[in-house]
């Protein structure tokens, strides 16, 4: 990614007092690499559009017809193609800033038929920051406490150390604004995952 970083907001804490005090001049997490992402269309639910290039999705009121495969979930949601199960990495999301949205990581093993256990942060097979009503929350395994900050940037980096159990949310704005770090002991490879829905307007696309 190098200098291509891109920053939004003015508002935001210090990096030294987040976590973030290894950062580089364009916001580069030392010992970390820029991860380069696609999505699995074969993992969309019916009602996600995925773009040409895989790496934009949005929700759609119009039914996609995706080829119906075991790995297809029935929610809105969509995986990514690669999945991680050692080393450190980060990736960088953009979103809208209206609708339903949740970034984060699921296990492959996670459920893809209907019901709440085929959400991500309603099992304990993933992780996700969800932005809904303007408020910022967390979920793992059912449980969504809110978090303190209000949105105030469309641009999230999630920063991934998978054998030290850490998963944590950056929001992009100048200085970079630390938001909520998973710790846990993770089992599986971990996909990059994305949810949407509340009109077509709802969208996150992968800048990294």
């Amino acid at each position: 990614m190098g200098d291509e970083t891109a920053f939004c907001g003015t508002e935001g804490t210090d990096n030294e007092s987040t976590g973030l005090a290894g950062t580089g001049e364009n916001g580069c997490i030392y010992g970390q690499e820029a991860t380069d992402l696609l999505l699995d269309i074969n993992t969309a639910g019916d009602y996600v559009s995925v773009s040409g290039d895989m790496k934009f999705t949005s929700c759609s009121h119009t039914y996609q017809n995706h080829p119906q495969t075991p790995e297809r979930f029935e929610v809105s949601q969509v995986l990514s193609d690669r999945s991680f199960s050692s080393g450190r990495h980060y990736w960088d999301v953009e979103a809208c800033d209206s609708g339903d949205w949740m970034v984060g990581v699921a296990y492959p093993s996670i459920e893809r038929k209907g019901g709440d256990q085929a959400y991500i942060g309603q099992n304990n097979k993933s992780w996700c920051l969800r932005r809904w009503c303007n408020q910022y929350s967390v979920r793992h395994d059912s449980e969504e406490p809110c978090l303190a900050h209000d949105p105030s940037c469309g641009r999230i980096r999630i920063s991934l150390d998978y054998e030290a159990g850490i998963l944590s949310f950056y929001e992009l704005s100048e200085p970079i604004r630390h938001l909520h770090t998973f710790t846990a002991t993770f089992t599986e490879p971990l996909h990059v995952a994305f949810f949407i829905w509340g009109g077509e307007g709802t969208w996150v696309r992968i800048i990294s």
